[in-house]
């Protein structure tokens, strides 16, 4: 089994260098996160040196009952599925697996999982030529953001920065935006709002595109986090869609801020899109996941209940202030051109750009699934 995983590793690797997207990406983030390895994807020799025992710790330290949660969700008998609770993990001992604890790890307290590391300023462009038959080009803009629940890398949290700005603000104001999920219901409608910018701007306006992306990493333990927007084009118009990503975020800022109908038509999609979601046992899950950890406190039973009441109380001053907790000053942005060049030897073809898929900021394989 573990030589079947380490060879899922290596074969998941290894394709990330030979994938424009991903090796891009990886790229970009080795240089916003200073090569930290939580955020990259685990190369061959680090796979390779893991042994049976490396393994078996690192998953059984994890496994201790102080710190597991169980959700369940879905169409069950309720005593039926509690019954069955109790009998198979109610009756594990609280000290089991106890042996594996990590030195200086602590159990059932709430943990610090500190912060995505600072970005090394001033940011860097970054520019990757990989061998492809197939010419196409890919460019990034990425740069600091806050969480899922509105924490930045500093601590600090959206919420009290856009409190902190709106020196007029009403007691209404601050009671909305004191709401647990103020922070993260403003990020789902500003990343609406700015694809749809995107979308018009360098696609249909300029057609220097076929796909433009705006992305958030969902991390929620972890303090801080960062924003990509990803862009595919020709190798010749790659430069003037990043120079025009740039612009669109700009522009947002400062000539065409946010308006009512953004607003509106964004109101529209996230409530929709939670509204389907809702029939499925997944979504249930993710949103119970994690609520009763001390290490998401802004996480709870509201952010169930008062869902469409925080949606519908957001206003458009509210998602211009939560814009400004983005890192989005030119000397903070980190850009990254991705463009394939003919292999040695092949023979050149038409230059035509094939559909490539996108890749958001996720977890493993410069955070890629």
């Amino acid at each position: 089994a573990l030589g079947r995983s380490k060879q899922s590793y290596r074969s998941a690797h290894e394709s990330l260098q030979k994938n424009l997207e991903g090796k891009s990406t990886e790229t970009i983030m080795e240089a916003m996160t200073d090569c930290d390895q939580r955020f990259l994807s685990l190369d061959v020799d680090t796979v390779n040196a893991v042994t049976l025992d490396d393994a078996k710790k690192a998953i059984m330290s994890q496994l201790l009952p102080p710190d597991l949660e169980l959700v369940v969700a879905g169409d069950f008998d309720t005593q039926e599925v509690l019954d069955m609770i109790l009998k198979y993990i109610g009756t594990i001992p609280a000290d089991a697996n106890s042996e594996f604890k990590v030195e200086g790890q602590a159990t059932g307290e709430v943990k610090d999982f500190g912060s995505v590391p600072d970005l090394q300023l001033p940011g860097k462009f970054l520019e990757l030529e990989l061998p492809d038959s197939d010419p196409r080009a890919v460019s990034y803009v990425a740069g600091s953001a806050p969480n899922t629940w509105g924490t930045l890398a500093d601590g600090t949290t959206v919420a009290q920065r856009v409190m902190a700005a709106d020196k007029k603000q009403s007691d209404y104001d601050k009671r909305r935006r004191s709401h647990p999920l103020f922070a993260n219901i403003a990020l789902s409608l500003l990343s609406e709002i700015i694809n749809r910018r995107l979308f018009s701007t360098v696609r249909e306006r300029r057609q220097l595109t076929y796909d433009a992306n705006f992305s958030l990493t969902g991390f929620e333990r972890l303090a801080g986090g960062w924003f990509l927007v990803t862009v595919t084009a020709s190798k010749e118009k790659a430069q003037a869609a990043l120079e025009a990503c740039k612009e669109t975020l700009h522009a947002l800022r400062t000539t065409n801020p946010v308006t009512a109908d953004n607003l509106e038509s964004a109101k529209r999609v996230v409530m929709n899109r939670h509204d389907q979601e809702l029939r499925t046992s997944n979504y249930w899950a993710s949103l119970m996941s994690g609520i009763q950890e001390e290490s998401v406190p802004l996480k709870g039973p509201l952010s169930v209940t008062d869902y469409h009441a925080v949606v519908e109380a957001i206003t458009a001053k509210d998602l211009q202030l939560t814009l400004e907790c983005l890192g989005l000053d030119d000397k903070e942005l980190y850009t990254a051109i991705g463009r394939t060049v003919q292999p040695e030897g092949s023979a050149p073809v038409d230059d035509v750009v094939a559909t490539a898929p996108m890749q958001g900021m996720r977890r493993g394989g410069a955070l890629m699934n």
